[in-house]
């Protein structure tokens, strides 16, 4: 994607007669002067650019002297690409007494300037040096100078250093001020990074495509799709999806929701439970905000077995594994209806040489519970 060159703005080649030309003649010099300058000014909007500087320029000579002459003469030199003169006549008609004209110079000054950057990018970006670009960009940033057209090509920039989602966000930043002139482009930015995840993992994407017109309808295209990779088991796929449309600046909760699903699916009880955590606080929408209590409340069992387990692997890793048969025996006693610790403690045992894991595995739980009992019924006398 290359950069492009700005057009937007109401240029100095573009304002109209009544702009410098504001005062009624009091004098034969101030008639001569505006004569002048109506000439000028029609030369200029005839493309008779050389021809209106020229005709300044033998006013000037001739003793006339108007800051509106000199406005107008930096009109004609940006129009003839010597942007750097205009510049100068306009640093000095900033400070100018005239207050509107002050602030058009700088007005002008600034439209100059970022056209000249506009001007460096694309020709970099055609030689193929985007990083280059990329550093012209940053520096007129740190100067202060930025627009709409600077950002709009320094996220066609990022496109080129396949930087996606940070083109991504300065499209998004735009769309929210324009999003008539940015939306399309944004969002064929998001459809093809979100089709590239799913052709990564071998998935035609089915419910989203470039045609859309919104991002509303961008979005519910999505989640459409997470129900669908859901319902056909593609977990992974969809956690990565659900990555990529946060990424580029998605916020509905219900994606939260879908990768939380997906999470559950390949048992990561504890990411789930972490991530509806991290955002319950930030959700707005009263149905979602039920939906992922409730799946709290549902997780909270599997988080508890899986934080054990994760325990019980590594004191295994220590090799310390009487330690991890207690952990085990003490779980069952808490719950004594988990095949999942009753499963790990035979395991347990078999690595320990046990012949017969069940037997054991249930012997050790009544030692435990008896010396429990014993214990309470000494501690009541």
């Amino acid at each position: 994607m290359r950069p492009r060159s700005s057009a937007e703005g109401s240029g100095p080649e573009n304002q109209r007669a009544s702009d410098v030309v504001s005062q009624n003649p009091t004098s034969n010099d101030d008639s001569r002067l505006i004569g002048v300058l109506k000439r000028v000014i029609a030369l200029r909007q005839a493309g008779d650019v050389q021809g209106s500087l020229a005709l300044i320029d033998r006013s000037l000579a001739d003793g006339m002297s108007s800051h509106y002459l000199l406005d107008n003469r930096a009109r004609a030199l940006a129009q003839l690409k010597r942007e750097n003169e205009a510049i100068q006549i306009w640093e000095v008609l900033s400070k100018c007494s005239d207050l509107e004209l002050q602030e058009k110079s700088k007005r002008f000054i600034f439209q100059q300037k970022c056209r000249s950057v506009v001007q460096r990018v694309m020709h970099l970006s055609r030689l193929g040096d985007a990083r280059e670009a990329l550093a012209v960009l940053d520096r007129a940033q740190a100067e202060g100078i930025e627009n709409d057209m600077l950002l709009d090509n320094r996220a066609r920039i990022f496109v080129q250093l396949n930087r996606h989602i940070e083109a991504i966000s300065v499209w998004r930043g735009l769309s929210q001020s324009d999003p008539k002139k940015y939306n399309a482009i944004l969002i064929t930015q998001l459809v093809g990074a979100l089709q590239s995840i799913c052709r990564s993992q071998g998935w035609t994407a089915q419910c989203f495509a470039q045609d859309l017109e919104t991002l509303d309808a961008l979005e519910r295209g999505v989640l459409k799709e997470c129900e669908l990779l859901r319902g056909r088991g593609y977990a992974q796929l969809l956690i990565k999806l659900v990555d990529k449309a946060l990424e580029s600046g998605f916020e509905s909760p219900w994606f939260i929701l879908a990768k939380s699903n997906a999470l559950i699916e390949i048992k990561k009880f504890v990411d789930a439970q972490d991530l509806l955590n991290h955002f319950k606080e930030s959700v707005q929408d009263q149905h979602a905000l039920v939906a992922m209590e409730q799946m709290l409340d549902t997780l909270s069992g599997d988080v508890e077995v899986e934080l054990l387990l994760r325990t019980l692997g590594a004191l295994k890793a220590k090799g310390d594994l009487d330690a991890a048969q207690n952990l085990l025996v003490q779980a069952l006693l808490q719950n004594h209806s988990c095949v999942v610790y009753e499963e790990a403690l035979q395991e347990l045992l078999v690595e320990r040489g046990e012949k017969n894991p069940e037997l054991q595995a249930f012997e050790l739980f009544l030692g435990e519970a008896e010396r429990i009992r014993t214990a309470v019924s000494i501690s009541s006398q």
